[in-house]
């Protein structure tokens, strides 16, 4: 049965063997007897009379002869077997029946044991399932946990940074209303020092009107006495200045016509004229070209610009501002300068311009009909000394 596998594949096969069985013991059991076979060869067979009277004849019973007798016995044979076969039948039902329930049990068994199987993995792998899900739920609460934390860490950044911001914004303020009060206090407090110097300026002035007013008052009367006292000395002065105007007339008519004299002389003689006056100028360096008037202008501007570039301002400690020097020199007729001579408010301006002219550059002489002549030229000259 081993080769057998499901329970209608076992169950033919027994009945396969039983109805075999059965077939060899009929063939055994059943079958007549051996006997020698007649020498005729021919079976005879008794088959009774037949009935006369139609079905409902019962015929007549024939007393079985020997023959007959040892036909029947086969019969009982036939009996005992069928009742063999029955019990083998039963004994064959019974351990079907039996095979069958114990194969039910081994398949209820083996059904219980694959449904516990089956609980035991499905426990295990609800087991598994719950500790992935543990697993997983862990993993989860972690990420939660460290997303909460980076949350926390995100809005502590994001609160320091507000409260940082808020911060310098409240320093800015505080500090921008510092500023504005403090521009507010210096434009009150200059409003009011521009207002008390206003005062003060028109208490002052009108002071000094007040005392102007009365110098002019003093003035004007010292002025009319003076004016009394002077018309009558005027008088006075009037007679002896037309006597000393007709005497200083003839006196000047009488110098000017020897200073002409001597200056005509001199001319001739000695070869000097002014710088106003010279046909042809000397020529400082760099101012060949043009006419006599654009030598004049640019020897100007270059002895200007020369004196201003080389006097000492810092030398006069006890003078500040702008200060006027008067100079004059002559121009040889070799073209040196010299006969310098200064005049200034202090003598220490009056050297230092004489120190700044001998250091001018020699020129060309200036011509005057055709010869060299000594040239006379002054320069008045205002000099920004340092504070």
């Amino acid at each position: 049965m081993k080769y057998f596998n499901t329970k209608h594949e076992k169950d033919s096969a027994k009945i396969t063997a039983l109805i075999s069985l059965i077939v060899l013991l009929l063939i055994f059991v059943v079958g007549p007897k051996y006997m020698d076979p007649p020498e005729e060869y021919g079976v005879a067979i008794n088959f009774g009379e037949s009935a006369l009277g139609g079905d409902n004849m019962q015929p007549e019973k024939v007393q079985p002869t020997q023959t007959q007798a040892q036909e029947a016995q086969p019969e009982e044979e036939i009996e005992e077997v069928e009742e063999v076969v029955e019990e083998a039948l039963e004994e064959v039902v019974e351990e079907e029946v039996a095979e069958e329930k114990a194969n039910q049990e081994v398949e209820e068994a083996k059904k219980m044991k694959e449904a516990a199987e089956k609980l035991k993995n499905e426990e295990a792998a609800k087991q598994k399932a719950e500790a992935e899900a543990i697993e997983k739920a862990e993993k989860e609460a972690l990420a939660a946990e460290k997303l909460l934390q980076q949350e926390a860490e995100e809005a502590e950044r994001i609160k320091a940074e507000k409260e940082a911001k808020q911060k310098a914004e409240a320093l800015a303020r505080e500090k921008a209303k510092k500023e504005a009060d403090a521009k507010a206090a210096a434009k009150a407090k200059a409003e009011s020092e521009a207002k008390a110097k206003a005062e003060a300026e028109a208490k002052a002035k009108a002071e000094a009107e007040a005392k102007a007013r009365a110098v002019a008052a003093a003035k004007a009367k010292a002025a009319s006495e003076a004016k009394a006292k002077a018309e009558r000395e005027a008088a006075a002065r009037a007679e002896a200045a037309a006597q000393a105007a007709a005497k200083a007339k003839a006196d000047a008519k009488a110098a000017a016509d020897a200073k002409a004299a001597a200056a005509k002389k001199q001319n001739e003689g000695s070869g000097e004229t002014s710088f106003a006056l010279i046909e042809n100028v000397p020529i400082y360096p760099g101012c060949e070209g043009g006419d006599n008037n654009a030598r004049k202008k640019c020897m100007n501007e270059k002895i200007t610009k020369f004196i201003s570039d080389n006097y000492n301002t810092d030398l006069a400690e006890d003078l500040k501002g702008i200060q006027k020097i008067n100079i004059s020199f002559k121009i040889n007729t070799s073209g040196n300068v010299v006969a310098i001579q200064a005049r200034a408010q202090d003598p220490k301006l009056e050297e230092e311009a004489k120190r700044v002219i001998r250091l001018l550059p020699k020129m060309k002489p200036g011509m005057q009909q055709g010869r060299a002549v000594v040239v006379s030229y002054g320069l008045p000259l205002r000099i920004k000394l340092k504070d």
